[in-house]
């Protein structure tokens, strides 16, 4: 029987220590992230994956090792009680996710690198995956926030851009994923909002990503858009025909494309 060839790929957990003692992994930023998120210490130690007295294990310690408190507790009332993170709480996440973003950026040119070991097999199953979606992402998940329907999972793309996805919490369960791991993004062009920068969305929407046209293909109906975004990366846009001529889109006009996070389909390799 021929062997099947080999694919090689490179992984690597970022820790964090103060002297020979653990401070920070990937669950344990979780953890904080999660409470930073839901301001609830029972459920973000599920989310991320420790029981009650581990989370609170791990937090004291963490708290030891920096030498300032990293939660602030708010009992009773009405709501009941809620756990936040401290101004060091937060800068100790905010400092570790930008490491940690660019420990993903430097595990992806290692990988690129890994994957000239096997160009033959690559170049055999490299259009393995079609889609009909215009827009297809390699990506890896930085982020999971479980919900009792939909989990929000949050990626990085091509090292540099953050898109999040809303998909069922089964969905989730049977792609098994989990933080790390290597995803591919697809979302529609159908699926993205254009707005003029000055006539963006009120408040924060998720996924605003700055653009500037490219190409414009106008059909009968609609007009295909492309646009370059600030990460080195190609979105590509349909919409009406009289919504692309009431925005009044040109070529190098800067835009803001919006995808809904429900609208991002996430699919793994079989």
């Amino acid at each position: 029987m021929k062997n099947m060839p080999l694919s090689y790929t490179l992984d690597a957990e970022l820790t964090l220590h103060v002297g020979d003692t653990l401070l920070a992994n990937r669950k344990r930023i979780e953890l904080l992230r999660q409470i930073g998120l839901t301001e609830n210490l029972t459920r973000s130690a599920r989310i991320a994956g420790y029981s009650y007295k581990g989370a609170w294990d791990a937090i004291d310690l963490m708290t030891r090792l920096t030498g300032g408190s990293l939660l602030e507790r708010q009992a009773g009332g009405k709501g009941g009680g809620k756990t936040r993170l401290t101004a060091r709480g937060k800068q100790l996440l905010e400092n570790f996710l930008l490491v940690q973003a660019e420990h993903a950026r430097f595990i992806a040119r290692l990988n690129g690198l890994a994957g000239s070991l096997d160009s033959d097999y690559v170049k055999q199953t490299g259009i393995a995956m079609k889609t009909s979606a215009r827009n297809q992402y390699a990506g890896i998940i930085m982020a999971i926030l479980q919900g009792q329907v939909n989990d929000e999972v949050t990626l990085l793309v091509n090292g540099k851009l953050m898109l999040v996805a809303s998909i069922t919490h089964e969905s989730a369960r049977e792609l098994k994923l989990d933080i790390g791991a290597k995803v591919f993004a697809l979302v529609k062009a159908s699926s993205v909002r254009l707005h003029l920068p000055e006539a963006a969305p009120a408040g924060t929407p998720r996924n605003a990503l700055p653009a500037v046209v490219q190409r414009i293909t106008p059909g009968p109906r609609r007009t295909e858009v492309v646009m370059a975004l600030d990460h080195g990366l190609e979105l590509a846009c349909t919409l009406p025909n009289e919504d692309a001529s009431r925005i009044g889109v040109g070529l190098q006009q800067a835009l803001l494309a919006v995808i809904d996070p429900s609208d991002v389909i996430i699919g793994v390799a079989a």
